[in-house]
């Protein structure tokens, strides 16, 4: 197994970056044409009007409408939430017995009915605290304990990132006990992630980011989806698009490339959709061998 969950790289695979969002400033006439576009954009009026918080809530339902990867009462993890446009649309697919959990680097209050942490998704610490609240929801349910705005944990969250007290639950969670003795260690049905750090304009530069965090949803979804389950990631398009679908491919029985009717004709993202996930996965094999 791997002892941490740093990706390993390939000899044609190196990254410019860092997993880490960047603010990019954009001249005034860049900024002048986003907005027109948005102005005129019939998805961004769409999303006002259904109330839905961005025009990517289509995407998802254009994705799942074709490949139908959530059910009723499915646990999704949707990556990359903010601001949660995703989570809206998987609430409504999987009913009020399903659960949706975010994760996001950003904080953002998550929409009704949705839980969420702000964390780092590459941490070993945040899948256990993904399986540990998967496993407790019903629980915590009866006994009203969830953040009204926040969800599942939040402010335990913060503290432990803080480094400011560390809870009893906190210890169960994080001790040395392996964790399918006391939790579900593959807990999710579909994993979605629409992460994406902002673009620099370098489309090489842009293609290798978006590698990056394909890369972190795809061990999140082996160490964290149920033989079966489904995965969504979004991919800026370019050179390296084979060796994610290569790994893809070492994990799921069925992987397709789709681009919604949402995406703008302009745009180079790309959706790979991986559909029946192996029973058995080498985290080593996918990422070490070609």
């Amino acid at each position: 197994m791997l002892s941490s969950l740093v990706v390993p790289r390939v000899p044609n695979y190196r990254p410019f970056v860092s997993l880490t969002l960047r603010l990019v400033r954009h001249n005034s006439n860049s900024q002048n044409r986003w907005l027109a576009r948005q102005k005129n954009d019939h998805f961004t009026k769409a999303a006002k009007e259904q109330q839905f918080r961005s025009r990517a809530a289509f995407k998802l339902m254009d994705i799942d409408d074709k490949y139908k990867l959530m059910k009723k009462k499915h646990k999704v993890l949707d990556l990359g939430f903010a601001p949660g446009a995703w989570s809206q649309v998987a609430r409504k697919r999987v009913g009020p017995e399903g659960m949706i959990m975010g994760v996001d680097l950003l904080r953002c209050p998550p929409p009704k009915g949705v839980f969420s942490i702000q964390a780092n998704i590459l941490s070993k610490k945040t899948h256990e605290l993904i399986r540990f609240c998967f496993a407790r929801h019903i629980q915590l349910n009866k006994h009203d304990e969830l953040h009204k705005d926040h969800g599942y944990f939040q402010h335990m969250l913060e503290e432990e990132l803080n480094h400011v007290r560390e809870s009893e639950e906190y210890k169960e969670l994080f001790s040395q006990a392996d964790v399918s003795n006391s939790v579900e260690r593959y807990p999710v049905d579909v994993v979605l992630s629409d992460m994406m750090a902002n673009t620099t304009g370098v489309s090489i530069k842009d293609h290798y980011m978006s590698m990056d965090l394909c890369d972190a949803a795809l061990i999140a979804a082996i160490d964290l989806l149920k033989p079966g389950g489904s995965f969504v990631c979004k991919l800026y398009a370019g050179s390296e698009d084979s060796l994610l679908e290569s790994r893809l491919r070492k994990v799921f029985r069925k992987v397709d490339r789709f681009k919604p009717h949402a995406s703008r004709n302009e745009s180079k993202e790309l959706y790979f959709i991986g559909r029946e996930k192996l029973a058995k996965v080498d985290k080593l094999k996918v990422f070490l061998e070609e």
